[in-house]
């Protein structure tokens, strides 16, 4: 059992139903992490490696290395393919493209919560979170990683502060169902241990 904000809750888990826009969140957590790209001539694995190495650890904040990407099994616009790269700590960036026309694609990091988008994750938790304890949640009381981040599995590690009691529990956010363009489409938001 977890106490937050004077309650006592079994592990808090709280789901958003598919497609559901809270605050807008929803079409924007972590679509920025994407771009198009000319292939100029080349496959679209070329041009997928070449801007994952490229504008994407930009955009990313870190640089990727050891980028693979499949080819889409037809040259047909519409067709998607995936990719995969090396992170500075050693983990595996994933990420889905698609062929949009017979000369440009379009390529997003499908496990990555880009810096940026962390206050929105931030400011989600606050606000689906609040309604389940009872109390208001300042979204200041919930705390993420500052830098792009690559999820373990389907995880986001955050903390929360009970605003009472001035205690931390850890906060899980499972991200899933990523869509490119429109970003994580399922998230969940669990209340954890007490941080010692």
């Amino acid at each position: 059992m977890v106490c937050f904000d004077g309650r006592v809750l079994e592990m808090l888990i709280c789901r958003l139903p598919r497609r559901r826009r809270v605050l807008g969140i929803v079409g924007v957590l972590a679509a920025v992490s994407g771009c198009s790209f000319s292939i100029g001539g080349s496959s679209p694995a070329s041009a997928g490696e070449e801007l994952i190495e490229g504008e994407l650890s930009e955009v990313l904040g870190f640089e990727m290395t050891d980028a693979e990407c499949q080819d889409p099994a037809e040259e047909e616009e519409g067709e998607e393919f995936t990719c995969t790269a090396t992170a500075p700590d050693g983990s595996t960036v994933t990420f889905q493209g698609v062929l949009e026309t017979d000369d440009e694609i379009y390529l997003a990091a499908s496990n990555v919560v880009v810096a940026d988008e962390m206050t929105l994750v931030e400011e989600e938790a606050a606000v689906v979170l609040g309604p389940e304890v009872g109390a208001e949640i300042d979204p200041a009381d919930v705390d993420c990683p500052t830098e792009s981040t690559v999820l373990d599995g389907d995880e986001l590690r955050c903390e929360i502060t009970d605003a009472t009691t001035g205690e931390r529990y850890e906060l899980i956010v499972r991200l899933g169902d990523f869509v490119p363009r429109e970003g994580f489409e399922d998230r969940f938001y669990e209340v954890g241990d007490l941080i010692e």
